[in-house]
C-alpha cells in the first residue's frame, strides 16, 4: 500500500506479483490472518492500517 502522489491518493498492490489489489484500493478492507483491518491515507501523508472494532 502506498500513496499515489504528493497531493494524495491511495493504492494497494499484491506483494507477491505487484498486481493491483482493487478490493483494498476501493474499500480499504484488509484481511490479515482472518482479522479485518481498514487501510487508508493518513492525514499528513502515508498509510494507516487499523483493526476494525
Amino acid at each position: 500500500m502506498g500513496n499515489t502522489g504528493f497531493s494524495g491518493g491511495f493504492k494497494a498492490v499484491h506483494a507477491d506479483d505487484g498486481s493491483d489489489c482493487r478490493q483494498v484500493t476501493d474499500d480499504g478492507r484488509v484481511l490479515i490472518d482472518g482479522v479485518e483491518y481498514r487501510a487508508g491515507e493518513a492525514h499528513m501523508g502515508g498509510i494507516v492500517v487499523q483493526a476494525e472494532a
